[in-house]
């Protein structure tokens, strides 16, 4: 008579090894938690210095002014130019609007909500333009990144 084994766990074996999963996710949980809020800060911040060095080169390219529209209470930014080559000052948009609003608990502070660039690239304050030098800060919970702008319209991280 031979006796036939069953492979398999045993339902004490089960329980032992689903407390240690949730030991270990518990301790796990809130450190991936702030690296998820930090990397949303800092990609919101690296798409708005994207955004601020395509105003500068197509200010360039167009040999006019580039304006970087900077929306705080819709958590947006985009660039709008005259592409008309008549002057009739024919404003469209440049690239899409950046929309911020869809993430979750993230917010945006701006000290300025219009900035300009010259056919240079440099930054101008003719018209409604404020001056280059801006501070904007994306911040959700514990975690910010701060992009500042200098008069010149170099940004400094």
């Amino acid at each position: 008579m031979t006796i036939q084994r069953q492979s398999g766990f045993t339902l004490l074996e089960g329980i032992i090894v689903m407390s240690i999963l949730a030991v270990l996710s518990a301790i796990g949980a809130p450190t991936l938690s702030d690296a998820l809020r930090e990397r949303t800060t800092s990609s919101a911040a690296d798409q708005f210095a994207a955004t601020h060095s395509l105003a500068r080169a197509t200010a360039v390219r167009y040999g006019r002014v580039a304006q970087l529209h900077i929306a705080p209470n819709t958590k947006s930014f985009y660039i709008e130019v005259d592409t008309s080559a008549t002057g009739i000052n024919q404003r469209a948009k440049v690239g899409h609007v950046r929309q911020l609003d869809a993430v979750v608990g993230l917010t945006m502070t701006s000290t300025r909500t219009l900035l300009c660039f010259d056919a240079r690239g440099l930054a101008a304050t003719t018209g409604t333009c404020q001056a280059g030098d801006a501070q904007v800060i994306f911040a959700m919970s514990s975690a910010a990144d701060t992009v500042n702008t200098t008069v010149l319209g170099k940004v400094l991280r």
